[in-house]
């Protein structure tokens, strides 16, 4: 299945969904406010395009607070990367490069 979009989780009961997938989830806690989650935004896009077997999705850390917490966000952008439904690492901040390392770690 191949996503060329990021969807947006708006609940926990659709991060669980999510993340109960076989194979590579990524999720990208965000805020409307956060200039370094605009930055990384054009970067994340092409990862999308890139990794066509990879998940991506993103949820906005205020209006899903229960999800920012349960992942332990302190601070935007943070990338939590599940595999098979397992934690696997986080990519705090807009840091393409180690993102996608983290990505091709899991595949």
């Amino acid at each position: 299945m191949s996503e060329t979009t990021i969807q947006k989780l708006d609940s926990k009961a659709a991060y669980l969904k999510a993340v109960t997938y076989e194979g590579v989830t990524v999720l990208e806690g965000t805020a409307t406010w956060c200039a370094q989650c605009k930055a990384i935004a054009p970067e994340v896009q092409k990862m999308v395009s890139e990794f066509p077997d990879v998940r991506f999705y993103t949820y906005d850390v205020e209006e899903t607070e229960d999800v920012a917490q349960e992942l332990g966000v302190r601070q935007m952008p943070t990338f939590s990367i599940f595999k098979d439904g397992d934690i696997q690492e986080g990519v705090t901040g807009a840091r393409p490069k180690e993102l996608r390392e983290a990505i091709e770690a899991n595949l």
